[in-house]
């Protein structure tokens, strides 16, 4: 966030306020929205002002983002058609992976879903449907 630091006539501290695109706290903070900053600056009782822009503090690192991995490998078992609507809409909302839905699932796959869950239902088992199943 950029600062302006004033010195008005007659106080001995400077001002300092932040440049703001939009009040969030009129009475606390001192802020200055950015189209009236040339304002204060030309007001008569300035005597001078600076203009600070921060900058962007970044931890230590190479600054390369990288692909999200899935500790799961992509299975991509095709999807029953008994419980393909299902499948799809617990997978894609994230919500109803829930035990009596593994076993509804499970007695039309041939193998065991919740072992492949790894016992890990809502949320997580919904998400680890994608690696199991050909959904993308």
């Amino acid at each position: 966030m950029d600062k302006l630091i004033v010195k008005f006539e007659g106080k001995e501290e400077p001002t300092v306020y932040n440049i703001v695109t939009f009040l969030k706290n009129k009475s606390k903070s001192k802020e200055v929205l950015f189209s009236n900053v040339q304002d204060l600056i030309r007001h008569p009782l300035t005597e001078w002002h600076e203009i600070v822009h921060a900058e962007v503090n970044r931890g230590e690192g190479d600054g390369e983002s990288k692909p999200y991995e899935s500790k799961y490998e992509r299975e991509n078992i095709a999807l029953p058609k008994e419980m393909a609507k299902e499948i799809v809409e617990v997978a894609t909302s994230l919500k109803g992976c829930t035990i009596d839905f593994v076993n509804r699932c499970n007695e039309v796959l041939n193998f065991d879903l919740h072992e492949k869950l790894n016992n890990k239902y809502g949320f997580t088992g919904a998400k680890r449907l994608y690696n199991i199943f050909k959904l993308s």
